[in-house]
């Protein structure tokens, strides 16, 4: 399963970004007194003691519900807040205890009453005791019994971290793929055939097939099941230009389309080769590419180009999946397909090329052999100095799933340049089975101290890019000092 998520929601400043600095042991989010200071989300890897071992989140900042936004972009932050809440495992529902309840703590209330998620409610600014007997009136809010805490005062911290531990949903050790259906998600420009790949996948007319441009206005779930697996096609409704978005429906077509990228096992973005790639493709890629799903890019229509060829058609194929790799650089390791929807022609191959990277989305590698890739990595290629500092990685391991999410233990993540993290990021694509689907890459400091505490000194953790290379890699040792630093982790 994915890395869970934690999202914090509340109205503007009951100190949600404090909370999530807090929580995540440093600082992150920008602390102001000034309301509507946090807009997008701020999202960041959290690890919560759990026992002897422990158990990673992403944990989202998102910015004051109701806030009117100086810049006019008060939309902007209520999308992003809807976003994360659509995708929270846990919601931290935080209030001030001092204030009262507000209006807009109700209209918090109000909105949390569709989220799926379960929800904690807490009291911030609750320094003291005797302000908790003030938090009784917020029992109104239908949330069960709230939690008094403080981030001023590190009040309550680890009761509040015992309860995010109970409501987050198992961990799963990604031996073996969840046998519910697969979810695939059909998007593109209009009119690139995306229905009529939908009605071949059902054997039926569940879909509203037309040759006018933009005939899909909802997202559609059809089922279906191939050799007797179950899957679930997520029809969606062509996505247009920003300019070209004439009333309400076309923008919450887009809405919409978002949406079931991000709760898509996979996605299917479809190409008109009559068309080429357009901007707009390019941005819908990106969108693709940020929620790290993984994606094929679909050439339907390819009888056409086919057809109107004078010669042979040999290397045709190929020099088209040329330009579109070169089209969409940020997706590189994205397979290519060449489909004809109308006929059937690939369509079935099309869905075991996808059952097939849904497993490897899934895979989890074992401590020893990621940590052995990446000190070959490292020993082929260094980091490069900056700031006079020498970057050093301690070590790595997966903590999660769909999409493979690696965290390297570092001694300062800032000395790690984007152009290196590629590098490690192409690395593990070649010698792990994450070849064709996104890796979540995740820099962490080994030191970590709240951040309203001095940083303490601490002995320099074992440096695994450091061995001699005469010597013989002893997984033993690693496994000994990975179990030390960060709690047990086991191999696959």
């Amino acid at each position: 399963m994915p890395l869970p998520r934690v999202v914090i929601v509340g109205r503007p400043n009951v100190g949600k970004s404090s909370l999530l600095n807090w929580i995540a042991g440093r600082r992150i989010a920008i602390v102001d007194d000034v309301a509507g200071v946090t807009r997008d989300r701020v999202a960041t890897l959290a690890e919560l003691p759990d026992g002897r071992n422990s158990r990673f989140i992403e944990l989202i900042d998102t910015g004051g519900v109701g806030i009117v936004d100086r810049d006019d972009l008060s939309e902007h932050v209520e999308r992003q807040i809807e976003t994360a809440l659509g995708e929270a495992d846990v919601v931290l529902f935080v209030v001030d205890v001092r204030d009262g309840m507000m209006p807009l703590d109700e209209e918090v209330a109000r909105r949390l009453r569709y989220v799926q998620a379960p929800v904690i409610l807490a009291l911030n600014k609750a320094d003291d005791p005797k302000f908790d007997a003030q938090g009784q009136e917020f029992y109104k809010l239908g949330r069960g019994k709230p939690i008094p805490i403080s981030t001023h005062q590190n009040r309550n911290k680890s009761e509040l971290i015992s309860l995010i531990l109970d409501h987050l949903p198992p961990e799963d050790d990604g031996s073996k793929v969840a046998s519910e259906a697969m979810k695939l998600a059909v998007v593109g420009r209009p009119n690139t055939g995306k229905s009529t790949f939908i009605n071949t996948l059902a054997h039926a007319e569940r879909m509203i097939v037309s040759e006018i441009p933009g005939t899909t206005r909802d997202s559609v779930d059809v089922r279906f099941e191939l050799d007797g697996l179950p899957f679930v096609a997520i029809d969606t409704a062509g996505v247009r230009r920003k300019a070209k978005i004439r009333d309400d429906l076309d923008f919450y077509s887009i809405h919409r389309a978002e949406r079931s990228i991000r709760r898509a096992d996979l996605v299917f973005l479809f190409i008109d080769p009559t068309q080429g790639v357009t901007r707009l493709d390019k941005q819908l890629a990106d969108y693709i590419t940020k929620q790290y799903k993984p994606c094929v890019i679909v050439i339907n229509k390819w009888d056409l180009i086919l057809s109107d060829l004078a010669g042979p058609a040999r290397g045709e194929t190929g020099r088209y999946a040329t330009m579109v790799q070169h089209a969409f650089k940020g997706m590189s390791y994205a397979p290519i397909a060449f489909i004809t929807a109308q006929t059937g022609k690939n369509v079935k191959a099309l869905i075991n090329l996808a059952q097939a990277m849904y497993k490897r989305a899934h895979r989890r590698i074992g401590t020893g052999t990621l940590n052995r890739i990446l000190r070959e990595a490292v020993t082929a290629h260094a980091p490069p100095v900056r700031e006079n500092r020498v970057p050093k990685i301690y070590f790595a391991t997966q903590v999660s799933v769909a999409p493979p999410t690696i965290v390297l233990f570092v001694n300062r993540p800032g000395l790690f340049d984007p152009t290196y993290q590629r590098y490690l990021l192409n690395v593990f694509r070649e010698q792990l089975p994450f070849n064709d689907v996104p890796i979540k890459l995740y820099l962490r400091a080994r030191t970590q101290t709240d951040p309203s505490k001095p940083r303490l000194e601490e002995e320099e953790p074992p440096d695994i890019t450091a061995r001699s290379s005469s010597n013989e890699f002893e997984m033993d040792e690693l496994d000994e000092e990975i179990n030390d630093l960060l709690g047990e982790f086991e191999d696959e």
